[in-house]
């Protein structure tokens, strides 16, 4: 099941929200329920979307029930699949491909008064470093046009920044905004001692 196939059972609020609280206080003063913003006054053309996961929908979109998440996690963490691979060309990430780089242009919320600024919470970063791959979820700050940051919790991937910096590497990063729940899925989700491809 793929992301735009809970779009369909969102609420769409077409009424002017802004990035700033506004996705926040929406959303709670409407319980919290899966809605997607067509009108946002700081990106004009985009909309996003708040709520779209919860644990009992991500074990809906994997076929379990939650209260097997975390045997099927332990399963999973010993049985890895194999990615499908796809060709440029049919993958739907490749639809939207700006000239030019704004991130400022992402509908990227500024979630709680208490935070710096917009962060993007519902994505993923792959890292991989020397043939071994990490994929985990960060919050990363909008800083500007080009940049975001992230704060690296003593885990896999800052051991793997740490390494590849003390070694005068850089890490390459894929940042996936929005993955369909089968992305989130425990055999997807993992780090690895051992090299990937």
């Amino acid at each position: 099941m793929a992301f735009r196939d809970h779009l369909g059972a969102a609420t769409v609020e077409s009424s002017e929200v802004s990035l700033i609280h506004g996705l926040l206080e929406h959303s709670r003063a409407n319980g919290h329920t899966m809605t997607v913003y067509d009108n946002i006054a700081e990106c004009p053309g985009h909309r996003a979307a708040v709520n779209m996961l919860t644990r009992d929908r991500l074990c809906a979109a994997i076929g379990i029930e939650p209260e097997e998440y975390i045997d099927t996690l332990g399963w999973a963490m010993n049985n890895p699949s194999e990615p499908k691979l796809v060709s440029a060309e049919e993958a739907v990430c490749f639809e939207n491909v700006p000239e030019t780089v704004d991130l400022r242009t992402i509908p990227i919320p500024h979630h709680w008064p208490q935070d710096r600024g917009r962060y993007s919470s519902a994505s993923i970063i792959i890292a991989q470093d020397s043939g071994i791959r990490n994929v985990s979820f960060h919050r990363q700050f909008l800083r500007d046009e080009n940049h975001l940051v992230v704060r690296l919790v003593p885990r896999h991937l800052r051991t793997m920044v740490t390494n590849a910096r003390n070694e005068g590497r850089e890490v390459s990063v894929a940042i996936v905004n929005a993955p369909p729940p089968s992305c989130c899925s425990p055999q997807r989700c993992r780090s690895t001692k051992t090299s990937m491809n």
